[in-house]
């Protein structure tokens, strides 16, 4: 009896089960089949102009640069923001920060709504490379968030004419600091800038990363420059050599500038000067210093400062394990008290400037962790903190049509822009943004206070730069 039952509930199971299953296929091809029949179905009440939703207007942009290092609260009070409000926008920005307080030069970025003037988002750039986002999503709710910035690498074009001192033009014309100072620097062999008679035209190219926002611009590097007075133009032209270094050339393919470092390791302090006069810790005794040393952590890597060849790689005496390179012009340096000398380093072997020819130590008669670093010239120690190599290479050969095709490229800019130097009237002209809008395909142009005698524009358009 007890077998006859369960054979009669498993049967019961199966029939139930088949039922289901079935149904389940009869509702799924019904819906199937009102699905396909809706999908090209038009009810007879459809619109033939669809309802337009308007977009949310643009918010209100504040951008400005903190002028005082204070709590983003009171910065926030004084956009308008009634205290309760101000409090959770500054406790959210906080938890992000790290912190409430907004420092001297950073740039923050205020989004209000245009109908009502409350604060929708805020944006504070917290260095060079972060910056702190908050917004706001209705009920008293605000998110706050770190974020990288993003920065877009624009080439721009600035030109003036010089009336008194090159620098105060320079700063007239908000030629960034470190531009003017490698074009001064570029120059202090042929003419220093600071001698230039008035009338002189100076036309440049440099680059700069700005951030999306607009909000950041760091200079990256100078790419082309022309200076003119009475007869003479200088130039100078970026070009990257065989290597993949960026160096400014002039128009002949001659480097401006010596191609080496000013010294070969990262170092804390001048621990003990060029001398001829010294007294050894060691040695106890007063005799002559003919190098600088230069104190460094343990292992800290020692370049090269500039190309040559190895003269000697190996254990030299009181210096302990170091290496001598020759250079150009009869100059040697000498990189003393190493841990160890990069393997396969020896005599003979050719070496460019930046290359690690060894790492910071205390070998020989030394006291602590240090690099001694010398430079003899022509037989005779020189001081290096006030000694230049003096190689102004050429281009090789090999990239001298790469280059004279570039300085072609880069001439035609320059000349493209306005002629205000030398012996041309007074020129006038708004300074003027052109950037591409995210989508690529418009153009937008932004003016600022006009300077006169100056032109300056800017495009995000990419450059065939290879800025130093």
């Amino acid at each position: 009896m007890g077998s006859g039952l369960l054979v009669a509930m498993v049967a019961t199971a199966a029939i139930i089960q088949v039922f289901v299953a079935g149904a389940n296929d009869r509702t799924q091809e019904i819906a199937a089949r009102q699905f396909a029949a809706a999908a090209g179905r038009i009810e007879p009440e459809y619109i033939d102009e669809p309802t337009a939703v308007a977009p949310a207007p643009e918010p209100v942009t504040i951008s400005l640069t903190i002028d005082r290092s204070a709590p983003v609260l009171s910065y926030l009070e004084e956009a308008g923001l009634d205290r309760d409000e101000a409090q959770r926008w500054a406790w959210s920005f906080a938890q992000a920060a790290t912190g409430g307080r907004l420092q001297s030069g950073h740039a923050l970025t205020l989004y209000k709504d245009p109908d009502d003037g409350s604060l929708r988002e805020l944006k504070y750039n917290l260095d060079d490379r972060v910056a702190i986002r908050a917004r706001t999503y209705g009920n008293g709710v605000i998110r706050s968030s770190q974020e990288l910035i993003t920065y877009t690498v624009r080439p721009v074009a600035v030109s003036f004419k010089i009336r008194g001192d090159f620098w105060a033009e320079a700063e007239r014309h908000d030629l960034p600091k470190p531009i003017a100072a490698t074009l001064a620097n570029a120059f202090k062999d042929q003419h220093p800038l600071t001698a230039l008679p008035r009338g002189s035209a100076v036309k440049l190219i440099y680059q700069e990363r700005v951030s999306r926002d607009g909000t950041s611009h760091l200079p990256t590097g100078l790419e082309a420059a022309q200076i003119s007075f009475g007869n003479q133009t200088l130039s100078a032209f970026a070009f990257r050599d065989d290597r993949g270094q960026a160096h400014l050339y002039n128009a002949d393919g001659v480097a401006l500038e010596p191609q080496s470092l000013r010294f070969p390791v990262e170092f804390q302090y001048i621990s003990s000067g060029f001398s001829f006069h010294r007294y050894h810790p060691i040695l106890h005794e007063y005799r002559p210093h003919v190098g600088v040393d230069l104190a460094a952590h343990y292992g800290t890597p020692v370049k090269a400062i500039a190309d040559g060849r190895i003269e000697s790689a190996g254990w030299c005496g009181e210096l302990g394990r170091c290496v001598k390179i020759d250079h150009e012009a009869g100059m040697v340096s000498i990189y003393g008290h190493l841990s160890e000398i990069t393997r396969g380093l020896q005599g003979g072997n050719p070496v460019r400037v930046g290359e690690v020819i060894g790492r910071v130590g205390s070998s020989g008669l030394s006291t602590g962790s240090h690099l001694h670093f010398a430079i003899e010239k022509n037989g005779q120690f020189v001081n290096p903190l006030t000694e230049s190599l003096g190689t102004h290479h050429r281009i090789p050969p090999t990239m001298r049509a790469l280059f004279d095709g570039l300085k072609q490229k880069y001439l035609a800019a320059l000349d493209r822009m306005p002629q205000i130097g030398g012996h041309g009237g007074n020129f006038s002209v708004s300074h003027a943004a052109v950037a591409r809008t995210e989508s690529g395909s418009g153009m937008s142009a932004m003016a600022a206070p006009p300077q006169s005698g100056a032109v300056r524009t800017v495009s995000t358009e990419t450059s065939s730069s290879i800025g130093r």
